[in-house]
């Protein structure tokens, strides 16, 4: 996957997390209001795609959500910086008004205007159909981005595009990208993105895209692929010594970061011999993680893991694809409890075959197990998942309510109701509540509590 070589001219290029009423995460498969954790995540897609453009172009990183500014402000940003180009990341969830802000900045700069995600990727064709937006970057981000930056348009791969009043889509080619670069965080205030319960700055740093695994409900084998495609060890292990320079947190956004048992074992090793003074944590699954990992990583800074349990009923499990069982989720946790990792566990609401008994079970399941958090969703559909193309005929595709806190399937039951039942009994325990007393001390569980409280009494208010 060749780059670009020099562009024709030198354009001044914003990147663009644009502006919501409320804090929103836009990154890769993750595209969810802020939950229990009150936090976004610092903005690596656009730092990965900066650190590409910024030899050749005037790059500026902008990210009206953690900067809390309205589309009107930011326009003011644009026109001071004589912007050229916009790439901006967009989601389901917030596509309306991420379209109605593109095509108020469309009216008001000469800006051409590039849009990627799961969603733009989903429905490129009719995205680049819209008089505002210039391109549609299909999956990885990247390479589409140098290219159109090039404005080189005989080679473009990863695409949409209108010519001549005809709409040009043009895959991008699923490889490795050849040459390694470091997100460009210094483009980044770091200080307005805080690692949860500790509250200090932080980074997300990627291993590894792609899954093969089939989960009725992620949209990862969809938009980064079926085949895992990992970085160099490391090539991860000088991105480390580099952020290290900025922050001494980091999440591995990786959506399967412990495929690979003997990656994770050399990559926890290199960070132990190399002396990284990093502490992370990681998303797993409950059945490709096991102790001696966990020993391993613990040993290499991590403290933190979170698994999809999903449910507490086996044939929901199946039928969803999970492709693991109750015990594997039993097991994983108290691992984490055994070698002294604070562990989150995932659990969805509303799966296709869902009844009363079922949800009832995922809730007490997650009270059985017990891991120190746990975050409870609605079965979404998201464009690119395999659950979006079965229930697309019948739920409404408003999508606004394609999100984890609406039901949009109309059953027999309240699936809002039950995920408030389902917080409300998982951390309204004396149990918990002295566990957290335990990991945190009184003074970091105020400060966990004011951003928890506004959460969960959330629930309480009648959104009609």
């Amino acid at each position: 996957m060749e780059f670009p070589e020099k562009p024709y001219i030198t354009l001044n290029i914003i990147l663009l997390n644009p502006p919501y009423y409320c804090k929103v995460v836009r990154e890769g498969r993750c595209q969810h209001e802020a939950a229990i954790w009150d936090s976004v995540y610092p903005p690596l897609s656009l730092a990965t795609i900066a650190s590409y453009l910024r030899d050749e172009h005037n790059t500026k990183i902008f990210d009206a959500i953690a900067e809390e500014t309205d589309v009107s402000a930011l326009v003011k940003v644009i026109k001071n910086f004589g912007t050229d180009l916009i790439i901006a990341s967009v989601s389901t969830p917030t596509i309306t008004e991420d379209l109605q802000a593109l095509e108020h900045i469309k009216s008001s700069s000469h800006a051409k205007i590039a849009v990627f995600g799961v969603h733009a990727t989903y429905f490129a064709k009719a995205l680049i159909e819209e008089n505002y937006i210039d391109y549609v970057l299909l999956n990885d981000p990247e390479l589409p981005s140098v290219q159109i930056a090039s404005e080189r348009m005989d080679n473009l791969e990863g695409v949409a595009y209108k010519e001549d009043g005809n709409i040009v889509v043009r895959p991008l080619n699923p490889k490795r990208i050849s040459q390694f670069k470091i997100p460009a965080w210094d483009l980044v205030d770091l200080k307005k993105y805080k690692i949860p319960i500790k509250g200090k700055s932080y980074v997300l740093v990627s291993t590894a895209r792609g899954c093969p695994y089939d989960c009725s409900f992620c949209v990862v084998p969809y938009y980064y692929g079926k085949k895992i495609r990992y970085r160099e060890v490391y090539e991860v292990v000088e991105e480390l010594k580099a952020v290290s320079k900025y922050v001494d947190e980091v999440f591995f956004h990786t959506d399967l970061f412990t495929f690979r048992k003997d990656y994770v074992l050399e990559l926890c090793d290199q960070i132990r011999k190399e002396q990284i003074n990093i502490q992370w944590i990681c998303n797993s699954r409950v059945d490709t993680f096991d102790k001696e990992m966990a020993e391993s990583m613990k040993a290499a800074g991590c403290w933190m893991i979170s698994f999809g349990a999903e449910s507490g009923n086996q044939d929901i499990l199946d039928l969803c694809g999970k492709k693991i069982t109750l015990e594997q989720s039993r097991r994983a946790i108290q691992i984490c409890r055994e070698v002294g990792l604070i562990s989150i566990g995932h659990f969805v609401l509303g799966f296709p075959g869902e009844t009363h008994e079922t949800l009832k079970q995922t809730i007490q399941f997650s009270r059985e197990i017990d891991p120190d958090f746990a975050e409870f969703y609605i079965a979404t559909p998201f464009p690119g998942s395999r659950l979006f193309e079965t229930v697309r005929q019948d739920i409404s595709l408003a999508w606004e309510n394609i999100r984890y806190d609406h039901d949009p399937y109309n059953y027999g039951f309240d699936l809002e109701k039950s995920r408030t039942r389902a917080y409300f009994r998982f951390y309204l325990r004396p149990k918990k509540i002295l566990r957290f007393i335990r990991l945190f001390g009184f003074k970091k569980i105020f400060a966990m509590s004011s951003s928890a409280i506004r959460f969960l009494t959330s629930f309480m208010r009648n959104p009609d």
